[in-house]
């Protein structure tokens, strides 16, 4: 096996540098994994722009990912060297109070592909082995990089609450919220309406209705999929009394909220953030022929034309959802 590997390294805002460093070694508890696919997410255009979460440079960036196992650390069981497997991103600490709250999801001490160590744009990554997950062979190295973000999708719906029968809408057009938008119909909801700013995003969600203008106190439920000041305004504008607005996407400023019309119609707010081990649930979902969740993948660039896929996802919207960079 070589002892070098190709990655992306963020070295400063806007800097992504593609490099030579060493393949890393798999730790205790660790498996060592040859990046076959791995997604662009939304937020790692946010790393490079402003660096929310402060990542300390230099880092690997990625943290949606399928690849093949091909070597495991000290004291990992049950892992087969060969296997081609998803990876969840996450690394809760199983300590903290959150944790032993069952609420690994928010953990105190969590430690996160591409942000406190280095992902998936990378031809090999390390993944405790207890984060990644058997890949079924209907399932394709891209679309199984999905695997993560349907999961955080699915905590969105179940922070929704019981939508059977109930109006929901999404705002944001990204891929997020078209991926929302679906398992909002798989989950019962009898109407989902879906904002966004992009006729092609629009128009590949099916079954949804796009409305002309903002709705008006229609909603039972809206979900916050895009990180606009704007949309926070349309979702809470569109909410009947008792309705629920799911803050889905992170918003780092302060957002003005209309609290005395909150009080008067009893609205609630609640946040979703990662999941709360939704990823067998997920796993279905990837291979679930009518929500086609594999049609997102409308791009597969490989990793020597990385600028390209980046420029694809930053510059071309009308085309695209999701951009998988896929290796040999």
């Amino acid at each position: 096996m070589k002892q070098t590997m190709q990655a992306l390294q963020m070295r400063g805002p806007d800097t992504l540098v593609k490099t030579e460093m060493p393949i890393p070694v798999p730790g205790a508890g660790e498996v060592l994994i040859q990046t076959l696919a791995t997604t662009i997410c939304t937020s790692d255009l946010h790393d490079l722009k402003s660096n929310p979460f402060g990542i300390i440079y230099p880092r690997v960036l990625g943290h949606e990912a399928a690849g093949i196992i091909v070597a495991a650390g000290e004291d990992v069981r049950n892992v087969a060297l060969g296997a081609r497997v998803a990876v969840h991103p996450v690394v809760p600490c199983g300590n903290c109070n959150e944790c032993k709250r069952g609420l690994s999801n928010i953990c105190s001490n969590m430690g996160h592909l591409g942000y406190d160590r280095d992902g998936s744009f990378a031809e090999y990554f390390t993944q405790r082995a207890d984060r990644v997950t058997a890949l079924p062979l209907r399932i394709s190295n891209a679309t199984g990089a999905l695997l993560e973000p349907v999961a955080v999708c699915l905590q969105a719906i179940a922070r929704a609450g019981d939508i059977r029968g109930r109006t929901v809408l999404v705002a944001g057009d990204g891929p997020f919220g078209n991926i929302i938008a679906r398992l909002a119909k798989r989950a019962g909801a009898a109407r989902v309406m879906v904002t966004g700013r992009v006729p092609f995003r629009l128009q590949s969600i099916p079954g949804v209705e796009i409305p002309d203008a903002d709705p008006v106190r229609c909603a039972d439920v809206a979900i916050l999929a895009v990180s606009s000041p704007d949309a926070v305004a349309t979702c809470m504008k569109a909410l009947r009394p008792r309705g629920r607005l799911v803050v889905f996407s992170a918003l780092k400023e302060p957002v003005a909220i209309d609290l005395f019309t909150l009080h008067l119609a009893e609205l609630e707010i609640a946040g979703a953030c990662n999941d709360e081990d939704r990823i067998e649930e997920a796993l279905e979902c990837l291979q679930d022929e009518t929500l086609n969740l594999a049609s997102l993948i409308t791009h597969q660039v490989h990793f020597q034309n990385w600028e390209e896929a980046f420029s694809l996802v930053r510059y071309k919207q009308d085309k695209t959802l999701k951009v998988a960079i896929t290796f040999n």
